[in-house]
Order: structure tokens, then C-alpha cells, then sequence
């Protein structure tokens, strides 16, 4: 004997996905959410938009910000994978975070910058104090962007390097 899968009889099941018209995430998203990077916001609304972000979790702060030259620091404290350097990931996020800072800093009225390819190198660990992002523009055109960024530690030795190139999409109502 065997029990039939009350799935399998050939019955289509309903699947839940929201209405089309349902935003799922908050508009504009701010800049370093872990849903995306756009933000339509300007520099003076970005500290209140980066509350219960990616950004605020890992500590993240903003020094400079230009769509030539941003620069974003973290501690590595809060960022350590189990054998006490810093994770990957959080590199990771810090050069997602800054390249879509700049992006959006550059953005063409109208439009909002989405992150299409993230590459990261790692190089050396980090295991105390703050990493430095400085973000530099490789790109910069119409419908796509591209950010080359070079994270360093406390004593300028350069842990990680990536590039994270963007879309421009149309921002809602614009």
C-alpha cells in the first residue's frame, strides 16, 4: 500500500502571490537596504531612510558622498565570521552599499539605480577596527553605471576590492 501525495492528483493549487498593485518592499527603498539600493531620497532624508537598514545593522557610516567619490565606513566588530575576521558578506555589503551610494548620487532625474552584478575579491583579513570604502566611478551613462571600490583597514592595506555595476530604471511617477 502506498499513501498518494494529496498534491500529485493532477489538482492546479492556488499559488499566493500579492496583487500586482501590492508593493512588497517600501518605496523609495533606502540606500544599503537589503532589498535594494535605490532610493529617490535626497542627502538630507538618507539618516532617517537608513534606520532598519542593512547599512544601520553592520554600523555603517557615511563620510563622503558624491556620484565621483563616496567613501562609507564599518567596524569589524559585529561583522566577524566565526574565526574572528571579518565575513565575506559584510565586505560584500559595504561595496554593494557604497557603489549604490554613489550610483544614486549620479543617477539622470527621473531614474533610481538597481544593482545587476556584484564582484568581490578578498585579500587579506581584516580582523579589528573600521574598514574604509572609496568608491570611484569606472561608467557612468544613461541606463548603466559601473563602481569600482577599494576597501582598506585602519592602516590603508587594502582587504577587498570589487565593482558593482547598476541599471537605471524609471522611478514611480516620474
Amino acid at each position: 500500500m502506498s499513501e498518494k501525495d494529496p498534491a500529485s492528483d493532477g489538482v492546479d493549487m492556488p499559488v499566493a502571490f500579492p496583487a500586482a498593485s501590492a508593493r512588497p518592499f517600501p518605496v523609495p527603498r533606502p540606500a544599503g537596504s537589503a532589498v535594494s539600493a535605490t532610493s529617490a531620497l535626497g542627502a538630507s532624508g538618507l539618516a532617517d531612510a537608513q534606520a532598519g537598514t542593512l547599512m544601520s545593522t553592520l554600523h555603517m557610516e557615511l563620510q563622503e558622498c558624491s556620484a565621483e567619490h563616496t567613501v562609507v565606513r564599518m567596524p569589524v566588530d559585529g561583522a566577524r565570521q566565526v574565526t574572528g575576521v571579518m565575513h565575506g558578506g559584510a565586505s560584500a555589503a559595504l561595496i554593494e552599499t557604497a557603489a549604490s551610494v554613489a550610483a544614486r548620487e549620479g543617477a539622470p532625474t527621473g531614474t533610481s539605480p538597481v544593482g545587476t552584478d556584484l564582484q568581490v575579491s578578498h585579500l587579506r583579513p581584516a580582523r579589528r577596527g573600521w574598514v574604509t570604502a572609496v568608491t570611484t566611478p569606472l561608467h557612468r551613462g544613461r541606463r548603466t553605471a559601473v563602481y569600482r571600490v577599494e576597501v582598506s583597514d585602519e592602516n590603508g592595506r587594502m582587504v577587498a576590492h570589487g565593482t558593482l555595476r547598476c541599471l537605471y530604471v524609471d522611478v514611480d511617477g516620474a
